[in-house]
């Protein structure tokens, strides 16, 4: 058998369905959407256009709540991702059914390099992943915006699932260069039954394992007093001394509000991105939000999740009169798990010394242990708070699947290279923009100089 399992780990620590419009050689090896695996009862869809993804939505919801998933598998999280970073490409969504029931969702799309006008690179990956090359305002960085990509599968059936997945993709291999799945978390299905089908089969199949980016968690106890009791004694003192500003009449106090009001929700989050804006261009950073297709999706995903009870936003107010809010935190709520989804603070105020921020973060900490919540994710990043509360860090994985090296698609592979080094380019030039704007030359130097040590440390902490 052929098979190749490389974990870089170790090396280093770096309607109708329908088909695509392709080819005729491509067209004959996709265009069969309903095929047969090794039983009869089983049979793979594809979907490739948007009014049947749409189609799906309902199915999709159900398996999702079944399925061992989190926010980033939800039916709206992939179809609002899909309507901002899409343009121009094409969906791949394998659905898996038995005796006409869904069982699992691949949800894939066709991401591709061209070079003069011709496709030169070809491969399939998560939707919520990254693009390589994106059309319209080009993305900055290649960061995926989704913290952890996987496949949907209802519990029992993931063997299954997985041997349709490896026969539909052997059946198009000569057409995709490569599957690339990122940010695959440590507990999912794909590290513990499909890696193990791909080394026990006989398919001629690379499979590339490297770390991806890390988050840090925090697991919580039954109650506050014990939470406080598993702290070092520094980090103890500091919860302590947070907590008690957010109750009322207390020295320095904030008091803390959730946003209710849907109106009042657009205000709040457009404050939010100017913060959070600010606080990453002062440090020398674009920013999430310094693209305004980041801006659009965020604000369209937080309104569809605060329509769903998925989503709160918190403010921490000065407990004075007529002031105004001087942090924000966004966090998703899903499945009894909390992921701090982004935080945002005004560092002008007169009140950021008195820490807002750590006042809104332990508020929330002690009304989710309250509430019997056992997850709280700080999501990836290496910023010092995370690091210095978390109780684990939660690392994932990116798997390459691809034929095996020797069959002649060595120049794809290099042209996928030039491109990342291109992207590199373009992206530093754009943060030596907002680093030098402004600014003179010997300060700007030194805010690249920073930028270049905090790189450094954030990649110690991967």
């Amino acid at each position: 058998m052929g098979v190749k399992l490389i974990d870089h780990n170790e090396i280093n620590e770096t309607s109708s369905i329908s088909a695509y419009t392709t080819g005729e050689s491509e067209q004959s090896q996709i265009d069969d959407i309903s095929r047969r695996t090794d039983s009869s009862q089983t049979e793979i869809r594809i979907i490739t256009h948007i009014e049947d993804f749409e189609t799906l939505e309902k199915e999709w919801q159900e398996l999702v709540m079944e399925a061992n998933t989190q926010i980033f598998q939800t039916f709206e999280w992939n179809q609002v991702w899909w309507k901002h970073f899409g343009a121009n490409k094409k969906l791949h969504i394998l659905t898996v059914y038995t005796e006409n029931k869904l069982i699992g969702i691949a949800p894939l799309f066709e991401d591709t390099v061209t070079l003069f006008g011709h496709k030169v690179y070809t491969c399939l990956r998560f939707l919520g992943s990254y693009v390589s090359q994106p059309e319209g305002e080009p993305l900055l960085g290649s960061i995926s915006y989704s913290d952890y990509l996987d496949c949907i599968i209802r519990p029992g059936c993931e063997q299954i699932f997985y041997q349709s997945f490896l026969q539909h993709f052997n059946d198009i291999n000569s057409v995709y260069d490569e599957i690339i799945l990122d940010e695959v978390p440590k507990k999912s299905d794909i590290l513990n039954t499909l890696l193990p089908l791909i080394a026990s089969g006989d398919q001629e199949l690379n499979c590339i394992m490297e770390k991806a980016s890390s988050s840090p968690v925090i697991m919580l106890d039954s109650t506050w007093d014990e939470y406080l009791k598993s702290l070092p004694k520094k980090a103890r003192y500091h919860a302590r001394r947070y907590f008690k500003r957010s109750e009322t009449g207390n020295p320095n106090a904030f008091k803390i509000d959730k946003i209710k009001d849907p109106i009042e929700l657009p205000v709040v989050l457009t404050d939010f991105i100017r913060m959070h804006q600010q606080q990453w261009n002062d440090r020398g950073f674009s920013g999430t939000f310094s693209e305004k297709r980041m801006r659009d999706f965020f604000m369209e995903i937080a309104q569809s999740f605060y329509e769903k009870n998925w989503i709160e936003v918190n403010v921490a107010i000065p407990e004075e009169e007529n002031a105004k809010y001087v942090a924000i935190d966004v966090c998703i709520t899903y499945k009894n798990r909390i992921s701090l989804m982004h935080r945002g603070m005004d560092e002008e105020s007169q009140y950021i010394k008195q820490g807002p921020g750590n006042v809104l973060l332990y508020a929330r900490l002690h009304e989710a242990i309250n509430d019997g919540v056992k997850v709280f994710d700080m999501l990836r990043g290496a910023e010092e708070f995370k690091l210095r509360l978390a109780t684990e860090i939660k690392q994932n994985q990116k798997i390459t699947l691809c034929p095996d090296y020797k069959n002649g698609r060595l120049l794809p592979r290099l042209i996928k290279s030039s491109m990342n080094v291109v992207k590199y380019i373009r992206n530093e030039r754009l943060h030596l923009k907002y680093l030098f704007e402004d600014k003179s030359f010997n300060s700007g130097l030194s805010d690249y100089i920073h930028l270049l040590h905090e790189r450094i440390e954030q990649r110690s902490h991967k």
